[in-house]
């Protein structure tokens, strides 16, 4: 027994070595997480290479960028303003009012830009700007300078940007008739101190708060304005303009709205070519058919039409 022991312990010791020898020549182990595996064919599982990321992220195509405003009036506006300096239109000599002040003749366009590009964001106010002449003369300034029109390159009969153009260009004439182009311009001292507030007129258009009754969008109007002074166009307005003591009449929302008139040409001009298209009976010189329309004022306001419709840029720094 002893001897078969000695002869099992050599054996194993025999069998031990030439593992060794085996796996030390380069033979490879077995796979541990393998093994008893039936599935497993003895042979160490491939695994996928993953795809390298590339070096670099291929950048996209660059995207047109608005223009950076250096001026706090904005470049668009600065445009516009050197367009209505150097126009026909602002050495235009008015029939007993001479020529406009500078201010006026740039705000006034300024404005006209501004409802323009309402009239491309489809806003409600410039539905009534830019509406085709009704028809009816008696409320209608258009319908009522129908005659007027029809000497001109311009059609007020299609609602769109030629209505809105055609407004404005008898608005310049309306605030020369009113008020020289005086933004600043007081209550009419010869209609008298004895009547309400809301029926004081004010500024270029002398407009009252009475008219406010005409359309919901007016009053719509009125409350952006007032929330929002920074956009009145003061400083343009005030070019050659000398306003001394300008003083309001009565008190109330009245007197505010006079004062709004006065502090915020933008909104006296904005309201009151809204005013022109459904009450023209407010304003005296339309009645008479005393506003002058000025072909050289028209061809002004086309040329900023033109400068609006080619750059997608300007509505933002306009409005």
């Amino acid at each position: 027994m002893k001897r078969i022991n000695n002869k099992l312990f050599i054996i194993s010791l025999f069998l031990l070595s030439a593992s060794a020898q085996v796996y030390a020549s380069g033979a490879k182990m077995p796979d541990i997480a393998t093994a008893g595996d039936p599935t497993s064919n003895g042979t160490t599982p491939i695994t996928p290479t993953p795809t390298p990321l590339p070096t670099s992220t291929p950048s996209p195509s660059p995207t047109p960028t608005p223009p950076v405003v250096t001026n706090p009036g904005g470049p668009y506006i600065e445009q516009i303003k050197t367009l209505a300096g150097n126009s026909t239109c602002a050495n235009t000599s008015w029939a007993g009012r001479g020529k406009a002040p500078a201010g006026y003749i740039k705000g006034v366009t300024l404005s006209y830009a501004r409802s323009l590009c309402r009239l491309k964001a489809n806003s409600s106010l410039s539905k009534i700007m830019s509406a085709a002449s009704s028809g009816n003369a008696a409320k209608d300034a258009l319908a009522h300078y129908d005659s007027v029109f029809a000497t001109l390159p311009i059609s007020v009969a299609v609602a769109g940007q030629e209505p809105l153009r055609a407004l404005y260009t008898l608005g310049l004439g309306l605030g020369m008739r009113e008020s020289s182009g005086s933004f600043c311009e007081g209550y009419d001292r010869s209609a008298g101190s004895n009547r309400p507030s809301s029926a004081v007129e004010a500024g270029a258009f002398q407009t009252s708060y009475d008219s406010m009754t005409a359309s919901p969008e007016l009053s719509k109007l009125y409350a952006e304005y007032k929330a929002t002074p920074e956009r009145c166009f003061l400083d343009v307005f005030k070019q050659g303009t000398n306003c001394g003591t300008t003083s309001t009449l009565g008190s109330g929302e009245g007197a505010v709205y006079q004062k709004l008139n006065l502090s915020c040409p933008a909104f006296a001009t904005e309201y009151a070519m809204t005013v022109l298209r459904i009450l023209r009976g407010h304003y005296g010189p339309i009645n008479r058919k005393e506003a002058q329309v000025i072909p050289a004022c028209n061809q002004l306001l086309k040329s900023v039409q033109d400068l609006i419709d080619n750059d997608p840029y300007a509505c933002k720094d306009i409005m």
